[in-house]
């Protein structure tokens, strides 16, 4: 895209002068993003900060987060948003690694009280000059001495003082996004640009036929590209969007009446939860009219949550998939038929995707490789880390992605699962994300994934890990009867069942994979001579 950030606030403003931005039940327009975003930088700018430099926010969705992401990007500052539910490890393992020089912090967020955490941020990260405590349904008065949030939004203005240039170049950076490995001692931060951001929703838009008349609600919390699209979505076509915070399926199904959202942002799991609701709190009881449109991502997406969507809010599926390196990099389109929900679409326009084998060669069509991703919209490195960013492309500028795909004769592509989740059982590979597919439409599974076991014989044997919905049960026989009558293969069918409370999940709802190995496991039952797969009936609990 050709512009920036604040070019493209200042037309949304000119453009529409019916309220934009909904938050907590009031609305506001974008000319009073605007306006407000210029006190703000003024404010921010008084206080010594510069182009450059790096503020950090760990804030809900929120009227003050959408301020400060126009705030920053009006003095060219990288704004790094910070995901609720990380720790103050991770925090400030971010705080240090982006090298930020400001923090802007809730001081309660979904139910806890954050204040200890900020004052230990404040001590441990000695970097920081600045820090703001938002004291937003905070459950004690007061910010513990720390500077109020809201003083860089009430501060009057000195006339006299003067702000510099608002950035010209759509290809400065606007700000930090904190992809996977976040947790590890070398967490990677994607640098996007005014224009690659921005670019990516205006392609998103005109491929997804949204305008000026859509309102956007997004479950996804904006310190995640998904969530962070449908503001830029909003803004770049001149609607509106319905600012949402934390997971509950009653009140999102209110924010989207409230709203009057034509266009809904949910993982599939969050979808399930909506579709689970009663009668008397579900949408459909409440039936959005002006809802058209629900997307999705970040996890398979089976037929029948697609049909359930259709039946029961009365809108169209759009399956999208994406990295934070990315942002929005494939998506089935409105009108394409209801069988391609089985893929992930296509590339947005302008975006390219190519699949390759082991030796880099290409793929035949439906043969599984490595996808590869290439877009003018996508992330112009990681922050500070050349090394990292040479290892993530080719030399000829495509991202490896380390996802598995298969590409159909129509150009759509097919997920086939990370190359880390495939399972080696004896010489024989298959992928966990395959047999997961197959028990979605099991209903006493809350939550379930299949992860490898070493095995000293095979290599390694697959374990279903399962949460149970309230008042089931099931059992290993169960998974493999069910399995089986869907004809898979008896190499892949799980050899451990093993229930526990809850699977750690993402914060955007997805089975966090990388946790699955800290949950401690019982031994792995002897092979059954019976069985070829080895299957004991049963289940086992996961204690500790």
């Amino acid at each position: 895209m050709s512009h920036t950030f604040t070019e493209v606030l200042e037309r949304a403003a000119a453009r529409r002068t019916a309220p934009a931005v909904w938050d907590d039940g009031r609305w506001r327009t974008w000319r009073d993003c605007l306006d407000q975003a210029e006190r703000t930088a003024a404010a921010l700018h008084r206080h010594g900060l510069r182009a450059g430099d790096v503020l950090a926010a760990r804030l809900p969705n929120s009227w003050e987060l959408v301020v400060l992401h126009a705030a920053t990007a009006r003095l060219g500052i990288l704004l790094l948003p910070l995901h609720s539910a990380y720790g103050t490890r991770e925090v400030q393992r971010l705080i240090e690694r982006s090298g930020a020089v400001a923090l802007a912090a809730a001081a309660f967020q979904r139910g806890h009280d954050r204040i200890g955490e900020i004052l230990t941020l404040h001590e441990r990260c000695t970097a920081l000059r600045h820090l703001w405590v938002s004291t937003a349904g905070a459950t004690r008065p007061g910010t513990a001495g720390l500077p109020d949030l809201a003083e860089l939004f009430d501060e009057e203005p000195d006339p006299a003082a003067q702000l510099p240039p608002a950035p010209a170049d759509p290809r400065a950076p606007l700000m930090l996004l904190a992809s996977s490995g976040t947790t590890s001692q070398r967490p990677k931060l994607c640098v996007h640009s005014h224009g690659g951001l921005l670019g990516n929703a205006v392609a998103a838009a005109a491929d997804g036929g949204l305008g000026a008349a859509d309102t956007i609600v997004s479950a996804s919390p904006l310190s995640h590209a998904f969530g962070l699209l449908s503001v830029h979505l909003a803004l770049v076509t001149g609607g509106s969007v319905g600012l949402f915070d934390g997971w509950d399926p009653g009140r999102f199904a209110a924010a989207l009446a409230a709203a009057g959202a034509t266009a809904a942002f949910a993982v599939p799991a969050q979808l399930r939860d909506l579709l689970a609701l009663p009668a008397d709190r579900a949408v459909p009881g409440a039936r959005t009219p002006a809802l058209r449109e629900v997307r999705t991502g970040g996890a398979p997406v089976p037929r029948e949550l697609a049909d359930g969507v259709r039946r029961a809010l009365g809108a169209r599926l759009i399956v999208q998939w994406g990295m934070t390196e990315i942002g929005a990099g494939t998506y089935t389109r409105p009108g394409d038929p209801p069988e391609s929900v089985g893929t992930i679409g296509r590339p947005a326009s302008g975006a390219e995707v190519r699949i390759r084998n082991r030796d880099g060669a290409p793929t035949a069509p439906g043969e599984t490789g490595e996808l590869q991703y290439r877009s003018p919209y996508m992330f112009s490195g990681y922050h500070l880390d050349p090394e990292l960013t040479r290892a993530a492309l080719t030399p000829d500028g495509w991202l490896r992605t380390g996802d598995r795909a298969a590409l159909e004769p129509d150009g759509s592509v097919v997920y086939r699962g990370r190359a880390d989740e495939l399972i080696n059982r004896g010489g024989l590979k298959f992928s966990a994300l395959e047999v997961e597919e197959l028990l979605n439409d099991l209903p006493q599974l809350a939550q379930h994934a299949v992860v490898a076991r070493a095995d000293p014989r095979l290599g390694q044997r697959s374990c279903l890990l399962v949460a149970l919905c309230e008042g089931e049960r099931v059992t290993l026989d169960d998974i493999t009867g069910h399995l089986v009558a869907k004809g898979l293969a008896t190499y892949k069918l799980p050899e451990q069942l093993v229930v526990v409370d809850r699977l750690p999940t993402t914060v955007t709802g997805k089975i966090a994979r990388a946790r699955l190995r800290t949950i401690p496991l019982p031994p792995l039952p002897a092979p059954s001579p019976k069985r070829p797969s080895g299957h004991a009936p049963g289940a086992t609990k996961a204690t500790g």
